[in-house]
């Protein structure tokens, strides 16, 4: 009788252990996060000049990247839907665009500041 205790509470445990580990892989890819990436140039509203070293962030998100020597960026593991970045540069007015992620798409965007002396 001790022998089948002992079976029937090996089983049972076993089968507990088997069910929780297939009920968290079935959580934890439920629970993959689906990202994708926006890429830009920024330039200067008057000339079309590109302009370097530009902070461009990710509103209510501490992602933020700088333009490079062409004027370009890109930001990375981007939740799709609506989003607002911020172009902030010294000696120009800050800029926020609101624009709409699309995983199927090129999140590509153009953004024009304005020199303060405009």
């Amino acid at each position: 009788m001790k022998k089948l205790t002992t079976l029937v509470f090996s089983l049972f445990f076993v089968l507990a252990t088997f069910a929780t580990e297939t009920e968290n892989k079935k959580n934890s890819s439920e629970n993959v996060a689906i990202e994708t990436k926006l890429s830009g140039q920024v330039i200067d509203n008057l000339t079309g000049e590109a302009l370097a070293g530009v902070k461009i962030s990710l509103i209510d998100s501490e992602k933020s990247v700088y333009t490079d020597f062409d004027g370009k960026f890109v930001l990375t593991n981007v939740k799709p839907g609506k989003i607002e970045i911020i172009a902030s540069y010294i000696s120009y007015k800050e800029k926020v665009e609101a624009l709409n992620i699309d995983l199927n798409t090129n999140n590509t965007v153009e953004v024009k500041i304005e020199n303060i002396s405009e």
